[in-house]
């Protein structure tokens, strides 16, 4: 028994003398090689990838991740060898995420009339502002869950202003998406009847349907909703063999839903959109174009759309995690957003900085209550 132990002991000391000793290039290209043949059997589309750029491409994509990797001297240039291997499979989507950084979006404190000046002030919560009697602006940097009641809670309490406002505004300019969820009571203020949504499919295997079971612990802690609607996902996915894919929905990809607007709604609405414009802040773009009242104006948005629900693995060295896709848009391959984004009705050229871009919201005022689109050095 005492020669067992001591075998044992010896073995978890010289184990983890090894792993002390391994520099960041060892286990940068350990948590390398454990990527491709994750994805090729959980990434949503991973396989189709493949299929269109050819196994070719995607050897000698490893291989110049492989020279790179041995190289880096720390965590920070591992993660980046390793997100630009990521980007060759994919532009959005797909990322590694330092272990250490994972934890669910939480909107900071609204400030107390008696806080210090120095006050932690959120630059991603939701926020309005009156511009003139006849215009509104609603900006919106994030759909994160976190931000839902945010949201929600400033449509209410801001109803009378809102209401009274024929034009409206609404910035989603380098929102970075959320969940679909979190926009949800914004529609009835959008809606002009009835609307179409396309679902989604998810890939059912073993790491996907544990992925599901943790990501609400992970990202949207004690949420009921999050917890009801993962265990659903969780049946679906159970219902099919490992590495076939099953309709989100029990009633097919396609629904038809007639939204109930708001007694008062908006005459005008213009959505700002531009390329940060990704993920859920994409679907609320498909969302919100099918009022007859909204033009999207800017530039194309992100294209981070066509696989998402985005879920965790931990990589080998337990540094790092993959961020990876468990669904695809029954859209595809007949619409795909993440080609180059989703197109404005009306495209505005980029800005050249902070200034030409806040004037966007100037010039969009402007016409909105009757007057020109042109830059004012025009």
């Amino acid at each position: 028994m005492r020669l067992c132990s001591f075998a044992a002991t010896l073995l978890a000391t010289l184990t983890v003398s090894h792993t002390q000793a391994a520099t960041p290039g060892e286990t940068c290209r350990q948590d390398l090689r454990a990527l491709p043949a994750f994805l090729l059997e959980n990434d949503t589309g991973a396989r189709q990838h493949l299929a269109q750029k050819g196994q070719a491409y995607f050897d000698q994509a490893l291989a110049s991740a492989s020279t790179a990797a041995a190289r880096v001297n720390d965590e920070a240039a591992c993660n980046t060898v390793l997100s630009g291997y990521l980007s060759q499979w994919r532009k959005g989507h797909l990322q590694i995420m330092p272990t250490g950084a994972l934890k669910h979006e939480t909107p900071a404190a609204a400030p107390s009339s008696t806080a210090a000046p120095t006050a932690t002030i959120d630059d991603r919560a939701p926020s309005l502002q009156l511009l003139s009697p006849h215009t509104a602006l609603l900006t919106l940097p994030s759909f994160f869950p976190g931000y839902a009641g945010l949201i929600n809670d400033l449509l209410e309490s801001k109803r009378d202003e809102l209401a009274s406002r024929r034009n409206w505004i609404i910035d989603v300019r380098r929102n970075n998406g959320g969940s679909d969820s979190t926009y949800a009571p914004l529609l009835p203020w959008l809606a002009s009847g009835e609307s179409v949504n396309i679902g989604g499919e998810w890939l059912s295997t073993p790491a996907n349907i544990a992925s599901q079971e943790n990501i609400c612990a992970l990202y949207a802690p004690g949420d009921a909703t999050c917890t009801k609607y993962m265990a659903l996902a969780v049946t679906r996915m159970r219902s099919v063999q490992p590495g076939q894919f099953v309709a989100q929905s029990t009633n097919g990809p396609v629904s038809y839903a007639s939204v109930s607007g708001q007694a008062v709604q908006p005459s005008r609405v213009a959505v700002l959109v531009d390329r940060d414009c990704g993920s859920s802040c994409e679907q609320f773009l498909l969302e919100a174009r099918q009022s007859f009242r909204v033009k999207l104006i800017g530039r194309n948005s992100g294209g981070a759309l066509d696989y998402s629900n985005l879920r965790m693995h931990p990589l080998p060295s337990g540094r790092r995690q993959l961020a990876y896709a468990t669904s695809r848009s029954a859209r595809l391959p007949y619409l795909q957003v993440d080609l180059d984004g989703i197109m404005p009705d009306i495209y505005l050229p980029p800005p050249k900085d902070e200034a030409e871009r806040a004037q966007e919201i100037v010039r969009v005022q402007r016409w909105l209550e009757g007057g020109t689109l042109r830059p004012n050095n025009i």
